[in-house]
């Protein structure tokens, strides 16, 4: 299954960068819990980058690889969503996290249309074919 792709596919309209900024663990826990409805072994992790704790982001992790609300996510994407030069040098800290209570009750509906958003995308023809 291409994670990454259904992930790109999905018609999340402005949520998608609302993700990447204040509500990135509703989506990593919609993820997670579409991915497990699935059958798919993944666990929810928060990135930090190393010596600036002031940042996190919640991803979920599969097989290896790390995803958020744009998709893939390594240290190398990173790099080219947030503009850092190529000579900068910087690590990320990736910490595992649990997926209860990742977000507060207010978030419900985001959540549901996130789960709602990922599944039919998962289900649409195009997602089998990248399968």
């Amino acid at each position: 299954m291409d994670i990454d792709a259904i992930i790109r596919a999905a018609k999340l309209g402005r949520e998608r960068k609302d993700a990447q900024v204040e509500t990135c663990t509703v989506f990593a826990a919609a993820l997670y819990d579409v991915l497990s409805a699935q059958g798919i072994q993944c666990e929810m992790v928060t990135v930090v980058p190393k010596g600036l704790e002031a940042w996190a982001h919640a991803l979920v992790a599969v097989a290896g690889r790390y995803y958020d609300s744009m998709g893939e996510f390594s240290a190398d994407i990173y790099r080219t969503r947030a503009k850092i030069h190529p000579k900068v040098r910087f690590e990320l800290d990736y910490r595992a996290d649990a997926r209860c209570e990742c977000y507060e009750p207010e978030f419900d509906e985001l959540h549901a249309f996130f789960v709602n958003v990922l599944t039919k995308t998962l289900h649409e023809p195009a997602a089998a074919v990248a399968a």
